[in-house]
């Protein structure tokens, strides 16, 4: 099966994984999401959709893209899948074929094959989300109910300068804030003194700079944290469950990359 679907026009019966449905359903009710495309295909045949794949990059008049898996059976409300499978950021026209199939193949990797083992599933096909890409000034990761705690009543987000892939992997320790779900109101904040961030390469692809000085200041300001709180609660009523969210703040615009259900609660 060789398609290449808008994003916005996924629908669930598409067997495009719970990533791309979510994306698509989010669009359409009026989020700012990234534009993009969903390939459902599989390598063998991935050739076969180069032209058409070229073309729709051409179409949504970008230089650069993220490309992100959506497997069939990932970010359900039992198993997340967050990363098991491979992002891509920073993806040239000419680079893109190539880091589809590798998105593709991650799910036959170790690390994909042992974490199926431990839920009880397979791995299953791979479709890949095709996005242009955000140059973050801002990004992180926020959970509409605590994450530990499972209380409802905070919103719980985490926030570092560049790109949100360094939150997400660990490899920086962020801002956290505790934000109260009704009022808005910050109930705790711990800042962290970020002394490096993941930027976009000028060649493409992804580059840490080192912070001269070292950024010890808050994030986020007070009207991002606002806005990113009243857009996370937005998301929990829209989806009708706790979830799991990528964002980034860009030229000042907040811009939601992913959303999926909170599987510790």
């Amino acid at each position: 099966m060789n398609r290449l679907i808008p994003l916005a026009e996924v629908e669930a019966r598409d067997s495009v994984g719970g990533k791309a449905v979510s994306l698509g359903m989010l669009l359409r009710a009026g989020f700012r999401v990234p534009d993009g495309f969903t390939i459902v295909t599989d390598r063998d045949t991935l050739d076969e959709l180069e032209p058409t794949i070229t073309t729709a990059f051409d179409d949504l008049g970008i230089t650069l893209a993220a490309v992100r898996s959506s497997a069939v059976n990932e970010d359900s409300n039992t198993a997340t899948w967050a990363g098991q499978l491979d992002t891509f950021l920073n993806v040239s026209r000419d680079q893109l074929l190539h880091r589809i199939a590798d998105c593709m193949a991650s799910a036959s990797s170790t690390r994909a094959q042992a974490y199926a083992t431990r839920q009880g599933l397979a791995a299953g096909n791979v479709a890949v989300v095709v996005q242009a890409m955000v140059d973050s000034d801002v990004s992180g990761v926020a959970f509409s109910a605590h994450p530990v705690t499972g209380s409802h009543d905070h919103i719980v987000i985490e926030a570092a300068q560049g790109l949100g892939e360094a939150v997400v992997s660990g490899e920086i320790t962020p801002d956290t804030y505790i934000v109260e779900a009704a009022s808005g109101k910050v109930a705790e904040a711990s800042i962290a003194r970020q002394t490096r961030r993941l930027v976009r390469d000028e060649y493409g692809g992804n580059a840490w700079q080192t912070l001269q000085p070292p950024a010890d200041d808050p994030k986020l300001t007070g009207m991002q944290l606002a806005e990113l709180t009243r857009t996370i609660r937005q998301l929990a009523d829209f989806h009708g469950y706790p979830v799991d969210v990528e964002w980034a703040f860009a030229d000042g615009l907040l811009y939601i990359l992913q959303a999926r259900p909170i599987t510790t609660l």
